[in-house]
């Protein structure tokens, strides 16, 4: 018995020495982490996507593009520092092609028909091979006037589709990708950028001259940096300096269909697409990015590695390709002269199993293929959206709700809502009815009874008599100062109708409606987060800016003549604020109930409480400051120049201050440093 004992033991430590190897032979498989997108749009760990899977040393001088042609399964790279083009099967040289042709071949591709185009940006040409290898043609500058006399050709990137129309990333670009026929002529141009002006841009083109903006603001889209195309013959464009519209995918007119994503690099240097429409992007800091067909990140991995040479990090990419299937991916790395190559996991393969039948519609089917890949990252949003999608078409609304609020999509958490709503709407109509009817009833009962017994009057003596305290008929003033704004002016101001004890419980109100409301609009109305909300930030956006409102139009109306004083104006602002004091709550619990076909219920709603109580503020700034309409607006205007030059002087004395302090503490650590030696 002893001896089973230790052999157990000795068993349970071998297998833990076992189980702890490999894990370090997993991890040293992929040495980067590998993100995708979660919840709220934050970064969360994942499986690994892709392995490294070696090296492709070979005798290069920096390759600035590559393609995997995969009716032969060869890769072509364009060896620019070499001028030719090397063909290589598997990591094995088969032949060069192009020396003693080509100048600096920077962009590489494989038409359907086997021929071979090379952007070469040093001839100024796309050089045109057969198969075998043989230099077929030269297309160089369009001659067309269409294409601009000063336009130059300077070729960076290749694309062929089926028609053998060729399209050329062209070095300044500014107009899009230049569109070329088959033999050269020029058909025009496609998926040019637009340019957006920040704020502070668009206030000096209003402020300067003509001369001025004319040398100062010469507003150029970018150019795209790369193009693909897909098996169906769409154009993907990428683009190096923008973020939200980095990546392209543009229809038969030229027209982007992918959503702008925040999950885009800013550094985008090349992509591809696989057979689905899986696209794969490389950033100049060597984060690979997956994409499924509808722009939704998968997987972000890789990165940049400039002190060591380990396998899967690159130090300087060039470009990016991948085969049809998605199970190999080839990075070619400018500075290092190699070209990486990564092998797709198990887990990989198991979401992009999903995404196809999720692309095809086929959700039902799709369903156990989600649910594996939750049990393996119960973070992955993609799977809630395709679960919810499955759960819906199956009428499992409850599930179907519960999937799209955790997949964070408003319109199909809308459509199982009205869908079980509806359910319950059948089911409970007629209890409803009945319910809203015998209350009708019952008021119309309590009332006859009233009339003849006085039966309510013990009831409404007490009403009275808490309605007659001070405290509480200062704040019922409130229902007074909705339905006679002019006149509540004038009590508040002349009778002193309330206090400013009363006025700071209505704003202590108004801090703790601001926090309830977070938790009582309903779903699809609200971008709050309660569990995420920090209270405190919350509080101060709401109560500094009217206390800087009270203090400045305080100032600016004595300033103007103005009759009232800091007190009454302190009370006045929160009783103008009355609507939104007494409604937003009621209209906030409504909006649980609504889905976005009734979205304008809740939408104007608000709006017209805002719109009330800014009127209601407005009637109270005139009637206060016995002010003209006129006078109103303009001390309305001042006071939020006023505001915003407190504000201003405000942030710079922080700033000082911050500034001072950090000056007294060098002092301090200084006279400290000094005293120990």
């Amino acid at each position: 018995m002893q001896m089973n004992r230790k052999m157990i033991r000795r068993t349970g430590w071998l297998a833990i020495i076992g189980l702890l190897l490999w894990q370090q032979t997993v991890l040293a498989g992929a040495p980067y982490m590998t993100f995708t997108q979660g919840p709220d749009g934050r970064a969360v760990r994942t499986p690994t996507a892709y392995e490294p899977d070696g090296l492709i040393r070979l005798d290069l001088n920096r390759p600035e593009d590559i393609f995997f042609d995969d009716a032969s399964g060869k890769l072509y790279i364009a060896d620019a520092g070499n001028a030719r083009i090397v063909v290589v099967d598997g990591t094995r040289p088969l032949r060069s092609i192009g020396e003693g042709v080509l100048s600096n071949p920077m962009g590489v591709y494989v038409a359907p028909d086997g021929h071979l185009y090379v952007a070469d940006y040093g001839l100024k040409q796309v050089v045109v091979f057969d198969a075998a290898g043989k230099l077929i043609r030269q297309i160089g500058r369009p001659q067309e006037p269409i294409y601009g006399k000063k336009n130059d050709f300077a070729p960076k990137k290749v694309a062929v589709d089926k028609r053998g129309n060729i399209y050329v990333i062209s070095e300044g670009s500014i107009n899009g990708v230049v569109q070329l026929a088959s033999d050269g002529r020029f058909l025009g141009y496609v998926g040019a950028n637009s340019t957006r002006l920040s704020l502070k841009a668009l206030i000096r083109r209003l402020v300067f001259t003509e001369g001025q903006r004319a040398q100062l603001f010469r507003s150029i889209p970018p150019s795209p940096t790369s193009i693909v195309l897909d098996r169906q013959g769409l154009l993907y464009t990428v683009t190096n300096g923008l973020q939200d519209q980095g990546i392209k995918k543009l229809n038969v007119v030229g027209k982007n269909i992918l959503p702008s994503r925040s999950w885009v690099s800013p550094k985008l240097v090349d992509l591809d697409v696989d057979q689905n429409g899986i696209i794969y992007t490389v950033d100049s800091n060597g984060w690979i990015d997956v994409y499924d067909s509808y722009g939704h990140l998968l997987f972000d991995f890789g990165g940049n590695d400039s002190r060591h040479e380990r396998a899967g990090f690159v130090k300087n990419p060039s470009a990016i390709d991948v085969t049809a299937s998605g199970q190999t991916l080839y990075v070619a790395d400018r500075d290092r002269n190699v070209i990486s190559r990564y092998r797709i996991t198990p887990f990989a393969a198991k979401v992009f199993e999903g995404v196809e039948l999720y692309r095809q519609g086929q959700y039902v089917q799709s369903e156990p293929v989600w649910r594996d890949i939750l049990r393996m990252n119960s973070f992955f949003i993609l799977s809630y959206q395709a679960l919810a999608k499955a759960y819906y078409k199956r009428d499992l609304d409850q599930q179907a709700l519960d999937s799209f609020r955790l997949a964070e999509d408003k319109e199909g958490y809308s459509d199982a809502f009205w869908n079980i709503r509806n359910e319950w709407l059948q089911e409970n109509m007629g209890r409803l009815i009945a319910v809203l009817a015998g209350l009708w009833f019952l008021r119309v009962a309590v009332r006859k009874l009233h009339r003849r017994y006085g039966v309510l009057r013990p009831v409404l003596r007490v009403a009275e008599r808490i309605r007659r305290r001070k405290l509480v008929s200062e704040l019922m003033f409130l229902f007074y100062f909705l339905r006679h704004p002019i006149d509540a002016v004038h009590e508040l101001k002349e009778r002193r109708r309330t206090s400013v004890l009363s006025a700071t419980i209505l704003y202590a109100w108004l801090l703790v409606l601001q926090v309830i409301l977070i938790y009582a609009t309903g779903y699809l109305f609200t971008n709050a987060d309660p569990d995420r909300t920090e209270l405190v930030p919350l509080l101060f956006v709401t109560a500094v800016p009217l206390l800087f409102w009270v203090v400045m139009n305080y100032l600016v109306s004595t300033i103007s003549d103005g009759e009232g004083r800091f007190s009454q104006v302190y009370v006045g602002t929160i009783y103008a604020f009355a609507p939104y004091l007494v409604f937003a709550l009621p209209i906030a619990l409504i909006s649980n109930v609504l889905t976005y076909n009734e979205a304008f219920v809740y939408e104007y709603s608000m709006a017209a409480i805002r719109g009330w109580t800014a009127l209601l503020v407005f009637i109270m700034i005139k009637e206060l400051h016995n002010f003209t309409i006129r006078q109103t607006v303009r001390n309305v205007f001042l006071t939020i120049f006023a505001i915003a030059l407190a504000a201003v002087v405000l942030f710079i004395l922080v700033l000082l201050f911050d500034q001072e302090l950090d000056f007294i503490r060098s002092i301090v650590q200084e006279v400290r440093n000094r005293a120990l030696f």
